[in-house]
C-alpha cells in the first residue's frame, strides 16, 4: 500500500514539474535529489543520445521485490507469479513517461523484473527534463558493447563420428560430471546452435529468446562454444561439459557480428531474472570498458547483484584486454553468488590475454586453447576469459554451490584461486 501511495504521488509531482511550475512546490529532498543527477563515468564506447534510467525503488519497485520465495513450489509458479508483476510494473513505467511526455518510440527497452527502469533515445533538451523527473534514481550513458576479442584456432566440422574428448579445461577444474536436469544454465550471449547433436538445447521459444532480431539460434559460434563448456554431453562423440548434458537456454543478446549495447544486455538479464529458479547458473562472457568507479555506478551493478541474491550463480568474464578488471563491465561486480573469472593456461599459468586485479576477480579457470562445441554443429578451440568463464559456470551448476578453490595461479603479486568442482 505505501508503494502505491508514494508511486501516485510521485506521478502527481511529475505532472506538476513537466506543466512548468516552480520547483519550490516539490519537496526540497526530491526536487534536490533530481536535479543533481547525471551519469557517473563518460569513459567508454558511448551511444549518443542513449540513457539509461532507473527508478526509485519506492516508487516503482521491480517485479522480483514482491515475490516471497518460501511459498513458492517450483519454476512454474514463480514464472506465473513474475509475468503478472512484470506487467504491472510495465504499466507504472508507461505512466511515468507518459507524465513525462515521452513518447514510446523513444523507449529502447523497458525493465520491469529486477531493479525498474528504462533505455530511452532522447534529444538533449528532453534528457535533460527527464533527468529532473522526481521519479528518476539515476542515469547511465548506454554503450556499445563487443565480444571480448578471442582467438579462433581451429574449427572442425560437425558429425557424430568424432571420439568424444575431455577438455584440458574441464579436467583441470575436476572433471566432467551428470547434470541435474531441474537446473538450467542461461547463456547470455550470440545465441547457441540450437540443434547441435552434443547439447541440451531449451528451445522453447519462451525461455530462449533474442533481443537483437531474429531466433536464439547462434550465427557467431562464440554463445555455442560457451555453452559446450558448460554442459556438453557425455555421449559418444564431440566433447565434454564440466555439466554434462546441462539444459542450456540461449539468451541472445549480440548479432552476427557480435556487436549489442549495455542496454540490450540489460533487457537479457531481465529475461533471465523472469524464468529463472533458484540454482540455476547464468553465463556473461561479455563485457566492455568503463572506467573509474565502475563497481559502484555500471548500470549492470543492481540488476546482476539482484540476480545473484534470488538464487541464480552469475559468472561474468574478466576481460582479454590484459588491463585491471576494475575499469570493466560488468567483471568490475561483485556480490553474492556473483563470481569473476580470469583465465589461465592448460599448464595453470596465467593467461597473457586476461584482465587481472583480485579486487574484483573471484576466480581462475582455463580459458586458453579450450575445444567446445561450434556453429553448424561443429567444434572449435577458442581462448579467451569467455571461455574460462562458463567453466566457473558450469562447476556451480555441477556443485549448485560455489567453486572449491584448490590451488592458486599467481600474476602481479597476487595468487588467484583455481576454482575446482
Amino acid at each position: 500500500m505505501i508503494r502505491v501511495l508514494n508511486y501516485a504521488i510521485l506521478l502527481l509531482c511529475c505532472a506538476i514539474v513537466f506543466v512548468g511550475c516552480e520547483q519550490e512546490n516539490l519537496s526540497p529532498d526530491i526536487t534536490e535529489a533530481a536535479a543533481d543527477l547525471k551519469p557517473a563515468s563518460d569513459e567508454g564506447n558511448i551511444i549518443a543520445d542513449q540513457y539509461i534510467f532507473t527508478f526509485r525503488p519506492d516508487v516503482i519497485a521491480g517485479a522480483r521485490s514482491y515475490l516471497d520465495m518460501n511459498t513458492i513450489a517450483n519454476r512454474e509458479e514463480k514464472i506465473r507469479q513474475m509475468e503478472t508483476y512484470n506487467a504491472q510494473v510495465a504499466a507504472q513505467i508507461d505512466d511515468v513517461l507518459a507524465q513525462a511526455g515521452i513518447l514510446p518510440s523513444a523507449v529502447i527497452a523497458k525493465y520491469t523484473a529486477l531493479e525498474a527502469g528504462v533505455a530511452l533515445k532522447l534529444d538533449e533538451a528532453t534528457y535533460t527534463r527527464f533527468s529532473a523527473n522526481p521519479a528518476v534514481a539515476a542515469v547511465e550513458y548506454d554503450r556499445i558493447v563487443e565480444l571480448p576479442p578471442f582467438n579462433v584456432e581451429s574449427i572442425e566440422g560437425g558429425g557424430t563420428g568424432r571420439a568424444q574428448t575431455t577438455p584440458c579445461a574441464i579436467n583441470n577444474a575436476g572433471g566432467s560430471v551428470s547434470a541435474n536436469q531441474s537446473r538450467w544454465a542461461w547463456i547470455i550471449d550470440s545465441g547457441i546452435d540450437l540443434d547441435h547433436p552434443d547439447l541440451n538445447v531449451v528451445t522453447n521459444g519462451t525461455y530462449a529468446r533474442s533481443f537483437v532480431g531474429g531466433s536464439a539460434n547462434d550465427c557467431n559460434g562464440h554463445g555455442t562454444h560457451v555453452a559446450g563448456i558448460v554442459g556438453a554431453k557425455n555421449n559418444s562423440f564431440g566433447s565434454r561439459g564440466v555439466a554434462a548434458n546441462a539444459p542450456v537456454v540461449p539468451v541472445r543478446v549480440f548479432g552476427c557480428s557480435g556487436g549489442s549495447a549495455s542496454s540490450t544486455i540489460i533487457n537479457g538479464i531481465n529475461h533471465v531474472a523472469t524464468y529463472d529458479y533458484p540454482g540455476d547458473v547464468a553465463n556473461l562472457s561479455l563485457g566492455g570498458y568503463y572506467g573509474s568507479g565502475c563497481s559502484n555506478n555500471t548500470p549492470y551493478r543492481n540488476p546482476i547483484l539482484s540476480l545473484g541474491q534470488g538464487g541464480t550463480y552469475v559468472c561474468i568474464a574478466a576481460g582479454n584486454s590484459s588491463a585491471n578488471t576494475s575499469y570493466y563491465a560488468p567483471g568490475c561486480v561483485n556480490g553474492t553468488r556473483v563470481y569473476t573469472v580470469s583465465s589461465m593456461t592448460c599448464g595453470n599459468s596465467f593467461s597473457s590475454f586476461s584482465n587481472y586485479n583480485m579486487n574484483p576477480v573471484d576466480y581462475i579457470a582455463t580459458g586458453s586453447s579450450v575445444y567446445s562445441t561450434y556453429l553448424n554443429g561443429g567444434y572449435a578451440t577458442l581462448s579467451g576469459t569467455s571461455m574460462a568463464t562458463p567453466v566457473v559456470a558450469g562447476i556451480c551448476h555441477a556443485r549448485n554451490a560455489a567453486p572449491r578453490k584448490v590451488g592458486n595461479v599467481y600474476n602481479r603479486g597476487e595468487n588467484y584461486p583455481i576454482a575446482k568442482r
